[in-house]
């Protein structure tokens, strides 16, 4: 974890601490041992913390990322930093040391009361606009991610505000040629679009359309057309639809996880949870 100087950081140190059997290596520009102190965890717990102490932010993130290169550590997290500069010195280490083209992108995954089953949703935070290229590497990272969590199929809803193409509304025609690009080369993912929300999570909606398709009511994975619709989309199902929440950056060599500060203690712990058992 970069950073790792602020209350809710040691939090979710200490509940992942307990729950599995991790370890931490904190990047700190400044001590953090009276802090952790202060939690009164016990001996077994605090020995599976370890604490590196650089001069600068720049030098903790640097020594961070030479050990996820040599594969000391396996996850990266955020702490007390803003995204835009640890994002940024992620992507110029990557396009550094990286031989082989690389795509991140952010994935939400969403435990909905009124769902039934876990929910992905791309991209919420990272990639702005994405371009049909771009989606097709979204939609493959989330079929990786998803393989790592068991998944044999993928079942991915094109998100638009109509359910026919139309050359005015852009996120539609997208869709439908996304859907054409994946029917002729991947039967492991299925790509239905455009659908609206409803049609995509809602059997019945679906039904009262016409739509005929395994996807409708049934997605795994929500594709929206851009970053704000992503964005509202997911803090509603956050703060409105009572979701539980892990979040994500996939495509990169290793799990990065960028959670905010608004974030609650429970979805980052849930977002490191996420990630550990991607790696299992």
């Amino acid at each position: 974890m970069i950073n790792a100087i602020n209350e809710s950081s040691i939090q979710v140190i200490r509940e992942i601490l307990t729950q599995t059997n991790a370890t931490f290596s904190l990047y700190n520009h400044q001590d953090v041992s009276e802090l952790i102190r202060s939690y009164e965890m016990p001996a077994a717990l605090l020995e599976r913390i370890h604490i590196h102490t650089f001069d600068s932010v720049h030098e903790a993130i640097a020594q961070c990322l030479q050990d996820l290169d040599n594969q000391r550590i396996d996850i990266l997290m955020k702490g007390l930093i803003s995204t835009a500069e640890l994002l940024s010195a992620v992507l110029k280490h990557l396009n550094q040391t990286m031989k082989i083209p690389f795509f991140m992108n952010h994935l939400a995954c969403c435990e909905i009361p009124d769902y039934h089953k876990l929910l992905f949703i791309s991209d919420v935070a990272l990639n702005v606009q994405p371009t049909v290229e771009e989606h097709q590497k979204i939609i493959k990272n989330i079929k990786h991610f998803a393989t790592q969590l068991g998944y044999q199929k993928l079942k991915v809803a094109m998100l638009s505000s109509v359910e026919t193409a139309s050359s005015k509304i852009p996120s539609s025609t997208q869709a439908v040629e996304l859907k054409q690009i994946f029917s002729r080369e991947n039967d492991e993912i299925q790509v239905e679009g455009p659908l609206a929300f409803d049609n995509a999570i809602n059997k019945q909606s679906a039904i009262l359309k016409g739509i005929d398709s395994p996807v409708a009511g049934d997605a795994d994975a929500l594709i929206v057309p851009q970053i704000d619709v992503g964005n509202v989309l997911y803090k509603s199902l956050t703060y409105f639809g009572r979701a539980r929440v892990a979040s994500l950056i996939i495509g990169a060599p290793y799990p990065i996880i960028l959670t905010s500060r608004a974030d609650s203690v429970s979805n980052k712990v849930n977002s490191v949870l996420l990630a550990l058992k991607a790696l299992s």
